[in-house]
């Protein structure tokens, strides 16, 4: 049996991640959720988080947001809105997206709250995926 399984990432406007790992965790709404080499097939959705990519002593970590997963043969496909390594995540960017949001669902006039929910998820992931080793 084999110990790793191959991933593709892939989101609009981005060359896909392809990656060999032996773990994929990463988050739905129902909660945290780990993929193994020989998994059973499933599809799901997730929701915007870091997700953790494990191969051997090799860890990193990505943003993935709301997305759904594939997986069958050792084949995991994730196909997302948006997908950025921890290196091309910007910080002040998530930031500023993250206090526009915040302030939205505070004034609460005339705006698509579900819209500026998924806004401030999408930022508080991406600042949660690069504050662990900052």
């Amino acid at each position: 049996m084999s110990k790793t399984f191959n991933i593709s990432i892939i989101a609009p406007g981005k060359e896909p991640l392809k990656l060999e790992a032996e773990s994929l965790i990463t988050l739905t709404k129902d909660g945290e959720i780990e993929f193994k080499a020989n998994h059973a097939p499933i599809i799901l959705s997730t929701i915007p988080t870091t997700t953790l990519i494990i191969n051997g002593t090799m860890k990193e970590r990505i943003f993935t947001s709301s997305g759904i997963i594939y997986l069958k043969d050792n084949e995991l496909k994730f196909c997302c809105d948006a997908v950025e390594r921890e290196s091309d995540i910007d910080v002040d960017r998530a930031e500023k997206s993250k206090e526009r949001a915040e302030k939205r669902l505070k004034e609460d006039k005339n705006i698509d709250v579900e819209r500026a929910k998924r806004a401030l998820a999408r930022a508080n992931a991406r600042i949660s995926t690069i504050s662990i080793n900052h």
